[in-house]
């Protein structure tokens, strides 16, 4: 690793963002009830007017009986510092029936996870810390095509109409741009797991804050897995990355600001939503927007069987789709990629490129992302990092691209003083947040696709759910060369009711894209391109006098090594149709 590539890893550790800290949650979101509302806003900041948003009428109401049905990694995720995915392989069908029907009530629903993510969202925010001190053990499972063709019966199996599912990840791989020579390590052929000798059956994720009750319950997994004939293909352990680096993924930028809300709400409130809601019912966005920058997606988008986004009108629901077994209602497609990232070569890369570019380091890697290292968007502060906007979980991620971005009116939220960091201003042109950047490309809010309108992007969204894996680099000042060389990325995972549609769109039609949603390169981190092995790309990158610079990347930054195509089931699944009941 070269001198300024190493100074600019080492520099990470000093990383920061600067957590909202009294601020008082209203009861629907894990708080106390809130004061009476007050009347003005600083200048320039969010008006808090304290009238709660309800539901839109179409919106359904998950009653006990579904929000103990639905699994708690989809909705809401369990976002935990601690996980392990498990591949597994089964032998006999009578031996794995019996290990799923062992398996289904240790299979963490909604419920729970909502009421702790609530309790920990509330104590977090009121006390300004990370780690408020809960904890728990949550788990989840998913299962591969050939899998449920096994348990419940080839009848069922095909009656899943998702074609990418029935074929699977590796059957996929060259569609998704993977590398198509058989020596490259990326290659669906030298994969860990999930190639096309070591497809898993079944994908289980064990989550927990504390790593020796993860590995008390991975052994529990394991244990009772073998007792019933079931082999580990392989396991990887993924952690948060630690101090100022929490949250962050290797290269060393904060990860998972931008997540959509799922409408719906439990029955046992009007105020009891998925996704919590905090702007004024009095706001022009509040139907479609939880807070500032959370767009409310229809639950169909993630869980089948559910009402879908309409492609038109983000307010009304499309009808839910229908293609897939009975039992399977409220399950969801899961997406699993094991990406090996090459963190030494992206921040060689961005000291070349930066100083070709007159910049530094860490802006030239920002505008590769579109955010800084702390997570704050290029968008609102186009300059410097800023560790207040980063923390701020109500601005963060409140920008537009194409149009500049206008306060918000909030729900009454005691200690919090709004709003205040510099607001975005239409980038048109991608001067501030290049068109090549990752979170542009594949999320392009406000603008316009190759695809047509902006409400076309919402059905594109996924419910990502991944987590590092790996010892880090970032933020290690001379790492020995081992370090430097050892394996490490990015577990992905994300939940989805089109794996067509959402995933495999979003990969092959915008990040591997030089001009789609819009010109200007490939998605300089997830993007691929693959011309009989030759995998060259190019990003075009903003200079400050107005011209263009274009980057070649040679060299790929994220590689796949794993994963595959699964099917998460509702609970009452797994005690039924896939047990053999």
């Amino acid at each position: 690793m070269n001198s300024d590539a190493a100074i600019a890893l080492a520099a990470l550790a000093e990383t920061e963002t600067a957590l909202l800290s009294g601020v008082e949650l209203p009861a629907s979101s894990g708080g106390a009830p809130p004061p009476p509302p007050v009347d003005a806003a600083p200048d320039g900041a969010a008006a808090r007017l304290g009238r709660a948003p309800q539901a839109l009428a179409d919106e359904p109401v998950y009653d006990a009986e579904a929000a103990a049905d639905i699994q708690g990694n989809i909705v809401p995720g369990f976002n935990k510092d601690h996980q392990h995915f498990l591949f597994l392989r089964f032998g006999g069908m009578d031996g794995a029936r019996e290990w799923v029907g062992w398996l289904a009530p240790r299979i963490t629903a909604m419920d729970e996870v909502l009421d702790f993510r609530r309790e920990f969202r509330a104590l977090r925010l009121r006390l300004g810390v990370r780690e408020p001190g809960l904890s728990a053990i949550w788990t989840a499972v998913a299962f591969s095509f050939p899998a449920i063709g096994a348990l419940a019966g080839e009848a069922d199996a095909r009656a899943f109409g998702e074609q990418s599912f029935r074929q699977g990840l590796a059957e996929r791989s060259t569609y998704l741009g993977d590398p198509t020579d058989p020596e490259h390590r990326g290659h669906r052929a030298n994969w860990v797991v999930g190639g096309p000798d070591n497809e898993a059956d079944a994908l289980v994720i064990v989550a927990a804050d504390d790593p020796k009750d993860l590995d008390a319950m991975v052994d529990e997994v394991l244990d009772h897995a073998s007792a019933h004939g079931i082999t580990l293909l392989f396991g990887q352990r993924g952690d948060t990355l630690p101090e100022n680096l929490q949250g962050h993924e290797h290269f060393g930028f904060k990860d998972g600001i931008s997540q959509p809300g799922v409408r719906g709400r439990r029955a046992t409130s009007p105020d009891d939503h998925l996704t919590p809601r905090f702007l004024d019912a009095e706001d022009p966005h509040a139907e479609l927007f939880a807070k500032p920058g959370q767009p409310l997606v229809w639950p169909g988008q993630f869980l089948l069987g559910e009402p879908r986004q309409h492609h038109q009108d983000p307010t009304i629901p499309a009808p839910p789709a229908s293609a897939f077994p009975d039992w399977a209602g409220r399950g969801s497609y899961l997406v699993c990629r094991r990406l090996h990232q090459d963190v030494v070569g992206f921040w060689e890369l961005a000291t070349a490129a930066a100083a070709a570019m007159g910049t530094t380091p860490v802006r030239l890697a920002s505008m590769l992302v579109g955010r800084w290292p702390s997570g704050a968007p290029l968008m609102r502060s186009p300059d410097a990092d800023d560790a207040a906007l980063a923390g701020d979980e109500f601005a963060n991620n409140h920008f537009l691209f194409d149009d500049e971005t206008r306060p918000s009116a909030l729900i009454d939220l005691p200690g919090y003083p709004g709003d205040t960091h510099p607001p975005a201003t239409e980038d048109l042109l991608g001067q501030v947040c290049p068109f090549a950047a990752h979170i542009r490309k594949v999320n392009s809010r406000d603008s316009g696709t190759d695809f047509g309108a902006p409400a076309d992007t919402f059905l594109r969204l996924m419910l990502r759910r991944g987590i590092p894996y790996g010892e880090p680099i970032a933020g290690i000042a001379d790492p020995s060369p081992e370090l430097e060389t050892a394996e490490r990325g990015l577990l992905f995972a994300a939940y989805m009711a089109s794996i067509e549609d959402q995933f495999e769109f979003v990969t092959r039609r915008w990040a591997n894209s030089p001009v789609q949603p819009n010109v200007g390169g490939v998605d300089p981190i997830i993007g691929q391109r693959d011309v009989r092995g030759d995998r060259r790309r190019t990003v075009d990158l903003p200079a400050a006098d107005g011209s263009t610079t274009t980057i070649e990347l040679q060299e790929d930054l994220v590689t796949p090594t794993g994963g595959g195509y699964f099917f998460a089931p509702p609970i009452s699944a797994l005690r039924g149709a896939l047990a053999g009941g």
